[in-house]
């Protein structure tokens, strides 16, 4: 009777361990299925559409360059001579930097000089023959005139054999030398290379939506890494007429450069640019952004579904984008958790970030 009672006993044992493993399993299934089914649906960030107000601040990034530069070439051809130029030299407009010898020019100047010689011993020896009687007036004209011919000849070929002279087309620093004194130069070689500091010019892109506040005259503050807290005032020479494929346009800013600073061509600065009567509309913020500026969509969260939309920028102040197509003020944006997401996908609205849906109505004013 004992034994009954014992192996009963077991046998409930048992059968209780089995109904917990068989109770845990479901549970530990169960904590695995709601695990899975948070994991498929994304938590996203959302900000309502805003309407705002901003001055609009442009800054935009361009190269230095000297607005007069130009190169010292040869006007004819031969050996050049006295050319002793050194790289960081300052030279002055029109000063002879050296000499371009072509020998044979310098023969024919040698024979019309013998030619010039000739004719005014044959002239003077007439002119005697002509005062004692010996020759008729015309006589003595003709090697006058021959006399004279030839000095003109000489004069000519003179002011050819002077284009040879080599000169500096500006004033300015030496920055590239081609070709070394005594060398045989071709008419027109680039023999050095000589630029201007005193007046430089920045070009920068500037963006479709800006351009049409731009006009020659405007002023700009000229800012660059190489003299931290230094600025250069500049102004707006030269607006393009034409845009690229990309919607910028050109634009030349003049600047004087600064004796004391002074900026040197190649320099990477930043044109900062103040349009007094800014802008306003709607704004999201540049995270919220799916694909580049000319191709732009966000995700708008629609009863916590997220659709892919596409919409057209405007301004753009570096952290925000002008809305100027594609979103209401209040719609409920994603700007964290996009990555995860396509268009139609279920998402869980963070409930630290912006309502879902909630109407932005206020305006913000940048001052």
């Amino acid at each position: 009777m004992k034994r009954i009672i014992i192996i009963g006993a077991v046998a409930a044992l048992i059968a209780l361990i089995a109904f917990r493993l068989i109770n845990n399993k479901k549970d530990i299934d169960a904590a695995k299925t709601s695990s899975v089914q948070f994991q498929t649906t994304p938590v996203v960030d959302v900000q309502p559409v805003s309407y705002k107000r901003l001055d609009q601040n442009l800054v935009l990034l361009g190269t230095v360059e000297s607005q007069n530069e130009g190169n010292i070439i040869a006007e004819i051809r031969g050996k050049l001579q006295n050319f002793n130029l050194v790289l960081g030299t300052y030279v002055k407009k029109g000063q002879q930097v050296g000499y371009v010898q072509d020998p044979v020019q310098g023969v024919i100047v040698e024979n019309n000089q013998t030619a010039v010689e000739n004719a005014k011993r044959e002239m003077e020896r007439y002119d005697r023959l002509l005062k004692g009687g010996a020759v008729t007036q015309e006589t003595y004209q003709k090697f006058k005139d021959q006399y004279a011919t030839a000095i003109l000849n000489t004069k000519q070929q003179q002011r050819v054999l002077g284009n040879g002279a080599v000169l500096a087309p500006i004033s300015g620093y030496v920055y590239d030398k081609k070709v070394q004194n005594g060398e045989f130069v071709a008419v027109g070689a680039v023999l050095a290379s000589v630029i201007n500091l005193q007046n430089l010019k920045l070009v920068v892109n500037v963006p479709e939506q800006a351009v049409y506040q731009l006009q020659p005259g405007d002023k700009a503050k000229i800012t660059a890494q190489a003299f931290p807290g230094v600025s250069f005032s500049g102004s707006v020479h030269y607006v393009s007429p034409k845009g690229d494929d990309l919607h910028n346009y050109p634009v030349e800013i003049y600047i004087a450069n600064n004796s004391k600073n002074q900026l040197k061509a190649g320099t990477l600065a930043n044109a900062n640019f103040t349009f007094k009567q800014g802008v306003a509309g709607l704004f999201i913020p540049r995270r919220a952004l799916v694909g580049g500026a000319d191709s732009a969509s966000v995700y708008v969260v629609q009863n916590n579904v997220a659709r892919l939309r596409k919409i057209r920028l405007g301004y753009d102040n570096g952290d925000q984008y002008q809305v100027l197509d594609g979103l209401k003020q209040g719609e409920p944006v994603v700007i964290n958790g996009q990555l995860n997401l396509t268009n139609g996908a279920k998402v869980t609205v963070n409930q630290n970030s912006s309502v879902q849906g909630k109407a932005d109505t206020s305006v913000a004013v940048n001052p």
